[in-house]
């Protein structure tokens, strides 16, 4: 069955791929993140801190839930509650080391201004922790010699040292 889905997958990345080598043979350099971009031209007009635009976008979506929330005449904690999960909702996804930077940026920044409790929090930085962990560790070769054992290492019992 998987392979049904690889070659349906296969055939719909198949124009994009197309596009990518003709733009690769035109020498057309490789487009920028937007947030690549953003720093640069932040760093060029001399704004420090730069800005994170993701933490930005969520720190927006928290902002327009308590606007919604309180036009609806909803409570002090109900606001709060549906302006966390906007927010959470428009957290990266824990998927490449650029994301899971700007995730943590969002966490680290939601914990900062009590938006996300500290004990939440916590739990988040830790899955970005995991996902980055399981990014970057490869396997470890393993040394033949450390997992056999030969005679000639063993001690004799029947000498004494002197």
């Amino acid at each position: 069955m998987s392979d049904g889905i690889d070659n349906v997958i296969s055939k719909a990345i198949q124009p994009g791929r197309a596009i990518l080598r003709q733009l690769d043979e035109l020498g057309v350099p490789t487009p920028e993140s937007p947030n690549k971009t953003a720093s640069r031209i932040f760093r060029h007009a001399g704004i420090y801190p730069l800005p994170n635009l993701v933490v930005d976008q969520c720190y927006r979506r928290f902002s327009e839930a308590v606007e919604q929330a309180i036009k609806e005449g909803e409570s002090e904690k109900v606001t709060r509650h549906l302006g966390r999960i906007a927010y959470c909702a428009a957290l990266p996804k824990l998927s490449g080391v650029g994301n899971i930077r700007d995730f943590i940026a969002c966490i680290s920044f939601a914990m900062a201004v009590e938006i996300i409790p500290s004990n939440e929090g916590t739990r988040l930085l830790y899955a970005a922790q995991v996902a980055h962990t399981a990014l970057t560790k490869r396997p470890k070769k393993r040394n033949k010699s450390s997992h056999t054992s030969t005679a000639s290492t063993k001690t004799n019992p029947d000498k004494s040292i002197t």
